[in-house]
Parts: C-alpha cells; sequence; structure tokens
C-alpha cells in the first residue's frame, strides 16, 4: 500500500499533467464587414451652375393720397387680388366740387369781361379812324381785351385744376396686383402725397435678383464667345428656380435684366430672372436657388447620393480596391461634386467607371482594413462555372441530311452520297 505521502505527491503530479494538457485561448480575428459597393454611371448631363437669390414683385406702387382730406371709402378687403383701375379708396369729395364750381363760375365772369373788352375795343377802333377818340384811349382798350383774354385763360386753368383735384378724390388702381392692408381707417384725415394708404405688388410674373462673381461671368463671356452659350442679347437665358423645400428646380424661366458692370465692393454684378407664378407659389423676399444650364449634355460619372461623405477637408466617397494578397481594402478619395439628379450625384473628380465605390456600410467601411464587397451587379463565380458546365456538356445538335432533288426521268440514276457507283449488268 501507498503511504499517505506517496498519494499527496502523486495527486500534485497528475494535477500538474491535467494543467499541462489543457490548450491556451487564441485570439480569432473576426470576420470584415460586409458592404455593398456599385461602379459609377455615365450618363449624359447638362453642366449647371447654381446661385443663391431673392424674389421680389415685378411691379410695388406705394398709393399715397394726391390731395388732402377725409377718407371716407375703401374699396377692398385686406389682400385682395385687384384689377386695374378699380376703385380703392374714396376721399370725400365736397369740398373739391365746391371748388370746380367756384372755378367754373370764375371761368364765366372772365368770358364776360372778355366780351365787354372786345366790344368797347370795337368802338374806340371806329371813333379812331374819324380821330373822334384819342389815341391813347385806344390803346387802352386793346390792353384790357388782352388782359381779359389772359383772364380767361387762367380761369379755364383754375377749372382744370379743380376738376383734377376732384378725380384725384378717388384713388384707383394703376395696374393689376395684390394689394396689401389698409394703412388709414376711415374718417382719418389723410394729407397729400404723405400718408401712405396702401401697397399693391404685382406678383405675376415674379423676379429673383442673384449677383454672380466676376470670375462667373468672365467664364460665361468666355463660352458665348465661343459658341457654347447662345447671346444673352438676343435669345433669353433659361433659367430654373427651386425653394428651400423643394427638391430639384420645378420652376422655369428666364434672364430679364443684366446690370452692365461690376461692383467693386462686392466683386459681384446683379442679374434678375422673371418666373411665371400664377399659382403664387412664389412670394417677395424669398430666398431661392438658381439654376443655369452650361452648353450641351456631356457625358459625367454619376452614384448614389448615399455613397458621399463629408468632413472638414471636404466630399469624399470609399472605394474597394484589391492589395497585394488580392484582399479587398478600402481606400477613401476626395471628390468633386456636381449636381444632384434623381438622387444620384454628378462626380467632376476623383473617381473613374472602373471603381467599386462603397454605396452601402459605409461607416463600416474604415480605410486601410478589409471588407467583404458585395456587388449586386456581378454575375457570382458559381453562375459562371454552372454555365460553363452547361456550355460543355450541352448536347450537339444533329446535323439534317442533304436533301437532293431529283425529276422522275432520272431517278434510277441517282447514286447515294458518299458510295461507290456499281454496275448493273444489262
Amino acid at each position: 500500500m501507498n503511504s499517505p505521502g506517496q498519494m499527496h505527491w502523486m495527486g500534485l503530479l497528475l494535477a500538474g499533467l491535467t494543467l499541462g494538457c489543457t490548450p491556451e485561448n487564441a485570439f480569432v480575428e473576426p470576420p470584415p464587414p460586409s458592404v455593398t459597393v456599385a461602379h459609377p454611371t455615365e450618363q449624359y448631363i447638362t453642366d449647371t451652375i447654381e446661385f443663391t437669390g431673392v424674389t421680389q414683385a415685378s411691379a410695388t406702387v406705394e398709393l399715397r393720397a394726391r390731395v388732402s382730406g377725409y377718407l371716407q371709402e375703401i374699396g377692398f378687403q385686406d389682400g385682395d387680388f385687384v384689377a386695374e383701375n378699380q376703385v380703392l379708396f374714396v376721399i370725400d369729395p365736397a369740398p373739391f366740387e365746391a371748388e370746380l364750381a367756384a372755378a367754373n363760375a370764375n371761368l364765366e365772369k372772365a368770358r364776360a369781361a372778355l366780351q365787354l373788352a372786345e366790344a368797347n375795343l370795337a368802338r374806340t377802333s371806329d371813333l379812331s379812324r374819324t380821330n373822334a377818340v384819342a389815341r391813347q384811349q385806344l390803346d387802352v382798350d386793346r390792353a384790357e381785351k388782352a388782359t381779359a383774354e389772359a383772364n380767361v385763360k387762367a380761369a379755364q386753368a383754375a377749372v382744370t385744376q379743380a376738376a383734377l383735384n376732384l378725380s384725384y378724390t378717388t384713388v384707383r388702381a394703376p395696374m393689376a396686383g395684390r394689394i396689401g392692408r389698409h394703412l388709414i381707417d376711415k374718417g382719418n384725415l389723410v394729407h397729400m402725397e404723405q400718408s401712405l394708404l396702401a401697397v399693391l405688388e404685382r406678383l405675376d410674373p415674379i423676379y429673383a435678383v442673384f449677383y454672380p462673381s466676376e470670375s462667373d461671368m468672365l467664364r460665361f463671356m468666355a463660352m458665348v464667345r465661343e459658341g457654347l452659350l447662345p447671346d444673352p442679347r438676343t435669345t433669353p437665358t433659361p433659367l430654373r428656380l427651386g425653394l428651400a423645400n423643394d427638391e430639384g428646380f420645378p420652376h422655369e424661366g428666364y434672364l430679364q435684366y443684366r446690370e452692365f458692370g461690376v461692383d467693386p465692393a462686392t466683386g459681384t454684378t446683379l442679374r434678375r430672372a422673371t418666373f411665371p407664378n400664377k399659382d403664387l407659389t412664389l412670394a417677395p423676399g424669398m430666398f431661392v436657388r438658381i439654376q443655369a444650364g452650361l452648353g450641351g449634355p456631356v457625358p459625367r460619372l454619376t452614384i448614389a447620393e448615399r455613397a458621399i461623405g463629408s468632413d472638414q477637408r471636404g466630399d469624399y466617397v470609399r472605394v474597394v480596391v484589391k492589395n497585394d494578397k488580392n484582399e479587398d481594402i478600402v481606400e477613401e478619395r476626395l471628390v468633386q461634386l456636381g449636381p444632384l439628379l434623381d438622387g444620384r450625384r454628378v462626380i467632376l473628380k476623383g473617381v473613374n467607371e472602373d471603381d467599386r465605390v462603397v454605396v452601402n456600410g459605409l461607416q463600416q467601411a474604415r480605410p486601410g482594413f478589409k471588407v467583404n464587397a458585395n456587388d449586386p451587379t456581378a454575375t457570382p463565380p458559381e453562375a459562371v462555372a454552372e454555365d460553363d458546365l452547361a456550355a460543355k456538356t450541352a448536347p450537339v445538335p444533329l446535323k439534317e441530311p442533304e436533301k437532293i432533288s431529283v425529276s422522275p426521268a432520272s431517278a434510277s440514276k441517282v447514286t447515294p452520297a458518299n458510295s461507290e457507283e456499281t454496275s448493273q449488268p444489262d
């Protein structure tokens, strides 16, 4: 029998052997993340340039009183669309009617004085022929007639002015458009040329003002000289406009005014475009995006908008490339972006049509690390192998035997193809 001491040492030995046989924990590298890649697509696209502009009414009129008086009537509701020549305000006309009546009375008085002066001059002229009246009296009568004629003209002018003042008591719309709120209530005294009654604006069409830079203007001028753009002096330049919540540029218009020269303080020049606005979607004072086309369609590469990232360096995409071990490695490239068209972004510089751009899994695709690239448009290798196997094992179609046409008279002389001719005894 073994003693207790021997059994103790045997137990320690067995424990040591057991520990020595336990496998060590080894690090297993996790599989690389899976991403979806796609090749840039070539499309024929018209190059464009975009500006930020502000809308403004195509015409604005401040309605002011041309005579002083008490406001008697308001002929519209605030915010109405009014027609041209519609009555908007009426100032109490009674004082001006009285002035017109007085002016007409003065005109009649002046005409009566003219008739008297003409009669006196006629009598004096007759008497002067017989020297029955002094020469001086003839001169006085002539002067009185001239004075009477002048008084008639002055009275006629006073009547005209009184009639004008009376007409000014009715304020009419000088154009069709949308009128704002009335700024003076009925019963208040309005002062000639000082009191602002309301503001009338024409909103259809509507203007959009924007400011291209000097470099943009020089670029346009060069393209016009080279025949890449039509001359805006003879052909209106088409433009498109979009609001902040619009996708794309749904409003179409054209360049209406070009300011000559560049502002030295800002290095920009003013341009004004006009856009139809029948549904009044556009209101004055809105910030808008304006797009202009540059020449004809040219081939451009486009990728999905979701494939583009951005940081302090600029815009970038992540591309999957092969390393020396034929592994898929992520590479980051800065790109120059063009316009957005139907969810796809034009890439002007940074990628080519053979690149595999990450379109899904952009956050997992870290530059310099491996990934499993999945290209949905690529043909799977197993499908290629199956196609090759099917091509190799497909049965070869039998060739149809050659058909020979013969006439009944010579049918007995026909020898089958590829057989030796035999002579038959007579």
